[in-house]
């Protein structure tokens, strides 16, 4: 694979980030003003505010005036707010070349648009691509190096997460997902795939979106020298009930849609050692609550049961992590 994305002379193809935003007034002004350093030439930014109760809104009309601002009547969680943009550019006939779905909490060093998206213009088999994504209270070391998707067990996980940077290559690759917090889209991949879909609440939508990718015949590709800082989440908690019972909900909605019926008996065993070890260590820990959301929110997921309210309040504010 040829190692393109930061050659001189190279004009990147044209873009648009769109940040999806709830509440998110104190990281915005890090975010926003990393992609308005960052040179890329042209670069059209959309903020998706989710109904923000804060001042969100008026602090990036004020301090960002070149940043278009779409306000939503409600919070639409990442995926609704994403396609709320996504449907905008598809009104206008997708007028960038490329879009970048990219969270509000991260920030992007100067260079690493132009590296992603040359890359991806200039491999004809990929339809999306992601940079590496670095912890941005720990530069050194990584969060997301690309994603595995075991398809014989079903287990979903970044590569490279916790490593030191400086250990891992920086030679271009094709992985099997790209996380939503920083995923580029070739316009192909939205023309052909279209939305984020909204039924999974919270988590697994960006995995849903890139298996579809690939079953559509396009790759996605990873690109370790584009970089972005990702202030990581912890609005739930890692132990949040809310959280668990989201995650494991979406989980298995997305083996049940992906996963073909010839591989569920080895899939049932896989997940059920990794769903038995999950809520073991929840109840070792004094988590009696949370080891009860995981299993609840897969019968809930099986069953067809709505989500409660409840979690959904609980997630409101969530930032793909």
């Amino acid at each position: 694979m040829s190692a393109i994305g930061s050659e001189t002379g190279v004009t990147p193809p044209s873009l648009c980030v769109v940040v999806v935003n709830w509440n998110g007034r104190e990281v915005l002004q890090d975010c926003l003003r990393s992609l308005g350093d960052s040179g890329y030439p042209g670069l059209r930014v959309l903020l998706v505010d989710n109904a923000s109760q804060d001042t969100s809104v008026a602090f990036v009309r004020r301090h960002f005036p070149q940043v278009e601002v779409l306000v939503c009547a409600e919070n639409l969680r990442w995926a609704g707010g994403n396609n709320a943009a996504l449907a905008r550019l598809a009104q206008e006939g997708w007028p960038q070349d490329q879009v970048l779905l990219l969270n509000n909490d991260t920030i992007v060093p100067a260079g690493s648009l132009q590296r992603l998206t040359v890359a991806l213009a200039a491999e004809p088999r990929a339809w999306a691509a992601t940079p590496r994504i670095l912890y941005a209270g720990d530069p050194a070391r990584i969060w997301y190096d690309g994603g595995l998707v075991g398809t014989r067990s079903g287990w979903i996980r970044h590569q490279g997460i916790r490593q030191l940077a400086g250990r891992r290559t920086t030679a271009n690759r094709f992985v099997e997902y790209g996380t939503g917090c920083a995923l580029l889209l070739s316009r192909r991949a939205l023309r052909q795939i279209g939305l984020l879909d909204t039924a999974y609440h919270f988590y697994g939508e960006d995995a849903d979106y890139s298996l579809r990718i690939r079953a559509a015949g396009g790759q996605i590709l990873h690109v370790p020298r584009s970089l972005v800082l990702h202030k990581v989440s912890a609005s739930l908690g890692e132990a949040s009930p809310s959280k668990v019972y989201l995650r494991s909900r979406s989980h298995w909605r997305l083996l049940r849609r992906h996963w073909p019926a010839a591989r569920w008996p080895l899939l049932l065993v896989a997940q059920a050692v990794y769903f038995a070890g999950h809520a073991t260590w929840h109840l070792w820990h004094g988590r009696p609550s949370t080891a009860l959301a995981l299993c609840r929110g897969v019968l809930d997921e099986w069953r067809g049961r709505p989500v409660p309210g409840a979690m959904l309040d609980s997630a409101a504010g969530r930032m793909v992590t």
